[in-house]
């Protein structure tokens, strides 16, 4: 009956551009769930694929990071992921390279379905243009942060779904607070850095009611079952009691593990706004603002606010931590710009939208993480052939990440110089090359340089050619992590 409803409703309550709009979040996020293997930070697969993965019985724990050792990682996503691994090992279907596609797929569709709901409300609260729908389904970073299996993303998607439950301008009865606390739980529980953002909603409800009310203890009463249900998984991940919401707190803060990651100061983000597509950011910044100054009541300015206050002041900085809140960025956006919607709408605009979005929606979604990819993993899955021969400068056998991926049996060998390269490709045969490092190492540009001339298949790599034949002229291009993979066939005997 369900399935009827969203068929009938996607056929006759969608508009045109409403329709497009959903395409392009379709197109992209599966596209970008199929391309986008490997990982955009360790995090991402060392707190989650491999801590469902021990779990399983299916490695031990000796590989798992720090973290596991310390008790300070929620079990709440690891085991998300252990119901869909143990559904498909009962099937016996299991294949780890699939699993995480599959993953990526769901978070993607997840999002999908989140963000056009977000559109809904804000379009009845602000009465927005529809033009503006399209115009966010097609934010170029959308489609690679949102396939993330990462605390960040998981946490997003609970707060899209847990604002609609208090805006509720399409439910006649009002907000939700009981359900909206417990999706406010549940995003905790992904990722305690939430909390920050939770002090400013807090805040503004006890400030506009002035006092505590029924409707708050409500949504505080919803917020405490995730919790405890987090607690309870904890105790069968670790195999003890251990709150590790607590221990998150005393290990990296008051003891001050947190500070010796990526110590950057307080205004590193203003930084990394102006350096990262400043032609899309500063705009998107602006209007983010401008925003929180015209709706400074609103329980989404005062979480996203705090969110990104607060942030400023831990030592241990990464643009990656500011995720959970760029779901809502482009609609408070539309919000605040909403007054030129004549101007957007215009032919010349479109145009030059589309062609920058393009370029952006390419880098986005058709190509794998920017870092920390597992290369050799995937393409060992997609090309491998019984008695295919592997050369590489890294000993990806002894990476931790081969333990979830069980890539123990390939036929790698690993060289130190171009001239060992040259040597193992004498050899004769077909020989699968992997090259990984820095443009700016003397040994990777001689590695690109023996497989560019030595007749060898150029099958991919992390980034278009062109810009590797600009590296002289950019040196920016040679701080890059380089990753390519090529096929030599040398002959028998050559």
């Amino acid at each position: 009956m369900k399935l009827k409803k969203l068929i009938h409703f996607i056929k006759s309550d969608l508009s045109p551009l409403e329709k497009l709009g959903i395409a392009i979040l379709l197109v992209g996020h599966l596209l970008a769930a199929y391309h986008s293997f490997g990982f955009h930070h360790p995090d991402e697969h060392f707190q989650i694929f491999e801590f469902a993965h021990a779990y399983l019985g299916l490695s031990n724990t000796a590989h798992l990071p720090w973290e596991y050792t310390a008790q300070i990682r929620p079990w709440f996503q690891p085991f998300l992921h252990v119901i869909v691994m143990k559904a498909a090992l009962v099937a016996n279907l299991y294949d780890p390279f699939k699993i995480a596609f599959l993953c990526r797929a769901i978070y993607g569709l997840l999002n999908v379905w989140m963000l056009f709901t977000l559109w809904r409300s804000f379009r009845v609260r602000f009465m927005l243009n529809e033009i503006w729908w399209p115009l966010i389904a097609g934010v170029w970073f959308f489609p690679y942060i949102h396939v993330r299996t990462s605390s960040e993303n998981l946490a997003g998607i609970f707060l899209g779904f847990a604002f609609l439950q208090l805006w509720k301008p399409l439910v006649r009865r009002g907000p939700h607070w009981f359900k909206a606390g417990l999706l406010f739980g549940f995003a905790f529980l992904a990722r305690y850095q939430i909390a920050l953002g939770l002090v400013g909603i807090a805040v503004v409800l006890f400030v506009q009611a002035r006092r505590i009310t029924l409707d708050h203890l409500k949504m505080g009463a919803g917020f405490v079952i995730p919790v405890v249900l987090g607690v309870v998984l904890d105790r069968i991940g670790y195999g003890n009691w251990v709150f590790t919401a607590y221990r998150y707190f005393t290990v990296n803060l008051v003891d001050g593990i947190a500070a010796t990651f990526n110590p950057y100061p307080w205004y590193q983000y203003f930084i990394w706004i102006l350096q990262l597509n400043p032609f899309v950011s500063i705009p998107l910044f602006a209007g983010f603002a401008t925003y929180l100054v015209r709706h400074r009541r609103d329980v989404l300015s005062a979480f996203t606010f705090t969110f990104f206050f607060l942030h400023l002041f831990i030592t241990n900085k990464e643009y990656r931590f500011l995720f959970p809140i760029l779901n809502f960025v482009p609609f408070m956006v539309a919000v605040a710009y909403d007054g030129y919607a004549r101007v957007v709408a215009r032919r010349a605009f479109w145009i030059s939208y589309a062609l920058v979005s393009f370029l952006a929606f390419y880098a986005s979604a058709m190509r794998g993480a920017a870092i920390h990819t597992l290369w050799p993993s995937e393409t060992y899955s997609h090309y491998h052939e019984p008695g295919d021969r592997w050369v590489s400068n890294r000993d990806f056998k002894n990476l931790a990440q081969t333990a979830y991926y069980n890539i123990s049996d390939i036929n790698l060998t690993v060289v130190h110089s171009s001239e060992e390269l040259v040597q193992t490709l004498r050899q004769g045969g077909k020989w699968n090359v992997i090259i990984d490092g820095k443009l700016e190492d003397a040994l990777t540009q001689e590695l690109v340089d023996v497989v560019s001339h030595g007749g060898c298949w150029r099958i991919s790599t992390s980034y278009p050619d062109i810009l590797f034949a600009w590296r002289e002229q950019f040196p920016i291009i040679k701080r890059l992590i380089f990753k390519g993979y090529y096929q030599c066939d040398m002959g028998a005997g050559a």
